[in-house]
């Protein structure tokens, strides 16, 4: 048994021998120091740690390292290992801290410098220390029990906004000041007890980085502050918080994040007081202010946020939910929000007024599995005629009110539109209009209902009378539109389509009486059509181009000139065919006719005719049989003065005179003038009497 004492007691001699020979010798301190720099060299390259001086006793530590020359860690004191308890200072100074990303994992920038003291034991210890991170005035006290954090006091005063950005290796979005102070009495989560503040003073935007990082187009400066107070208790923390800019200010009275589950409810509210200085971020210049609140709930990687505003003077609630960054579902009602408000926040002429109401319910919003309903409804619309008027060009007199419904159902990739809009003018029903969002394209039915055309008479400038009905489709993709229609248009169809600028129109079987009466022009001709118009609306040039079939004149004022100078009547000739060629510019149409009956022709050369002013100027050259005149038509087109230029038709009813009385004349000619002109004297004088006309 003594052997065994005798043995055991060597044994612990030499393993105390063997420990202090290792770490508290000359030797041993030198071991320790080149097992610290092959471990931190070994294991990468880029950085060389040389240990300067290692020294450790039973009472004291002095430990000097340079990195790469231009870096330096010192520590030394007072460290009683087997009692657990130091004394130490510390300073260290870090030229480059990019150069130690090998050692920290992650890249940081700049420069880094702290020194400070850790005194204590194991019960109960403390770390003090200054620092100049970001050029800050930094200090900072944490006290420990069984050396783990207990108590934390923190002060970083004035940091560099850009310099902490550079440190952490962040872009250059902002610069300004930052200040932070913590004072937490304990910093285990469970019992968590403390306060943090934070203000940010002279912010500004980095616009240049700002628009190439995120592809904004930025120009004025941003400027922005901040308080946010920060109430730590046991596993959760309580945030106040105000962000003021130049752009928005946004506010959060109570936040809560609970630090064990993630878990972050909290209120909100946004006021933007000028919409227009948000050009630069949403590419459209608003107008006028916007102020929303409500609260948000963050979990597990889910949003759920409910709101309300009174944008356009409306009462508006809405409520989301996003999963993983996606939208799930949105709900949205806007009731009674004023459309002049709503044209002026976007900064258009405010040509209207009325009541605008939505209510969307968007189950899914993911455009893939889009599901929901939209509906809108507007009230009581007018359009603001001086506005109007200057905005579209328009001599608008007449108030217009409109008023619609629109139901949207929203399916996978698309919306789909069933409209209904009535108006003082006309109607529109839609039965389907979709909108692929894939493609970017619409396409939709629609029915254009004209009770009145009379009513257009502020649009058009052209008198009109009856009704019309348009029936076709619409379609835009690529930024192409084409539009096609037609509709029974008295006793006849137009058919027409819409590509782009350039209308084309078929005009088949109208009937010409009908039309001059709709037009309010004298009902002078009557025949069916086939014409062809091309117009483009971009240059408001075009041609209208074809045939009058089977026509003939009726009863009328130029009728019964013809029958009263020509004993003609001219309403039994049939026209087979009329040539029409007519070339528009604007809303001057200059035409030219041409037409032929069995005993009749008939040429008008260039006539023109203004829709807008509501005249004419037209010659209509005329042979019946032999008899060859000219009638001159100009004035207002509801009631034209027409004008016979009479020299060839008084000629030849004087001729036909002259010749059906030719034996009688001369016998009375040769008795006046008894012989004296000789045999053919009377003859010679009909012959210059003629020529007179």
């Amino acid at each position: 048994m003594n052997k065994f004492f005798i043995s055991l007691t060597i044994l612990i001699i030499f393993i105390i021998g063997t420990v202090y020979g290792v770490l508290f010798t000359k030797t041993g301190n030198g071991f320790i120091s080149s097992y610290i720099e092959n471990t931190v060299n070994d294991e990468q390259s880029d950085v060389k740690l040389k240990v300067k001086d290692f020294t450790l006793t039973f009472n004291t530590i002095n430990f000097d390292a340079s990195i790469n020359d231009d870096s330096n860690i010192n520590i030394s004191g007072d460290l009683q290992i087997f009692k657990k308890k130091v004394d130490l200072k510390y300073d260290i100074k870090i030229n480059e801290l990019s150069n130690l990303e090998n050692l920290t994992k992650q890249k940081l920038n700049g420069p880094f410098s702290t020194s400070g003291i850790f005194k204590g034991d194991a019960n109960f210890s403390e770390i003090s220390g200054i620092s100049d991170i970001a050029q800050s005035e930094t200090s900072y006290a944490l006290k420990l029990v069984d050396f783990e954090p207990k108590n934390i006091d923190f002060l970083i005063k004035n940091a560099r906004i850009e310099k902490l950005l550079h440190l952490l290796n962040q872009k250059n979005l902002a610069i300004g000041n930052l200040t932070l102070k913590g004072d937490i009495k304990d910093a285990n989560i469970p019992s968590l007890d403390g306060d943090l503040t934070v203000n940010i003073s002279k912010g500004k935007l980095n616009n240049k980085v700002i628009n190439e990082e995120f592809k904004q187009n930025i120009a004025s400066a941003i400027y922005f502050k901040s308080d946010i107070k920060a109430k730590l208790t046991p596993n959760k923390a309580t945030i106040k918080s105000d962000l003021i800019t130049s752009l928005a200010d946004a506010f959060t009275n109570q936040t809560e994040v609970f630090l064990d589950s993630g878990k972050i409810l909290t209120d909100y509210k946004l006021d933007v007081k000028n919409l227009a200085k948000l050009e630069g971020i949403i590419g459209k210049k608003l107008y006028g202010n916007f102020i929303t609140n409500g609260k948000v709930k963050v979990e597990n990687n889910t949003i759920n946020i409910d709101g309300s505003s009174d944008i356009f003077e409306s009462l508006t609630k809405y409520s989301a939910k996003l999963v993983d960054s996606n939208p799930e579902f949105i709900n949205l009602n806007i009731a009674n929000a004023k459309i002049d408000k709503l044209l002026r926040l976007l900064n258009e002429p405010v040509y209207a007024d009325g009541i605008l109401n939505i209510d969307a319910n968007i189950v899914n919003a993911n455009v893939g599995t889009l599901d929901g309903t939209i509906k809108t409804n507007i009230l009581n619309g007018k359009i603001i005629n001086p506005v109007a008027n200057t905005v579209f060009k328009q001599n608008l007199k007449k108030e217009i009110v409109f008023s619609a419904n629109a139901t949207t159902s929203l399916v996978p990739s698309q919306a789909i539109t069933e409209a209904k809009i009535a108006t003082s003018l006309a109607n529109i029903d839609v039965k389907k209009a979709v909108f692929d969002f894939k493609g970017a394209s619409l396409n939709s039915d629609y029915l254009l209902q004209i009770p009145s055309l009379a009513n257009l008479y502020d649009i058009t400038s052209t008198k009109l009378r009856g009704a019309i009905n348009v029936a076709g489709n619409l379609e835009s993709k690529n930024k192409s539109l084409l539009l096609a229609g037609n509709s029974k248009l008295l006793d006849g169809t137009l058919d027409f389509n819409l590509k782009n600028d350039d209308f084309h129109a078929d005009i088949k079987d109208v009937q010409i009486k009908k039309l001059t009466h709709m037009l309010y022009y004298p009902e002078v001709f009557d025949s069916t059509t086939a014409l062809t118009l091309d117009y483009n609306l971009l240059m408001k040039k075009g041609k209208l181009n074809g045939k009058l079939i089977k026509g003939h004149f009726l009863p009328n004022n130029f009728s019964s000139l013809l029958n009263q100078f020509a004993k003609f009547d001219i309403t039994r000739e049939v026209y087979e065919s009329v040539d029409i060629e007519t070339n528009i510019n604007k809303l001057v149409l200059t035409s030219t006719i041409n037409m032929k009956s069995e005993n009749t022709t008939i040429d008008i050369n260039k006539s023109v005719l203004d829709l807008e002013k509501s005249t004419i100027d037209a010659k209509i050259n005329t042979k019946i049989k032999s008899t060859q005149f000219a009638l001159n038509v100009k004035g207002n087109t509801s009631k034209p003065k027409i004008s016979l230029d009479s020299k060839d038709l008084i000629n030849n009813q004087i001729n036909k005179q002259i010749e059906k009385n030719e034996e009688k004349i001369k016998e009375k000619l040769n008795k006046v003038l008894k012989g004296k002109l000789g045999e053919d004297g009377a003859k010679e004088v009909l012959k210059n009497f003629k020529s007179l006309f």
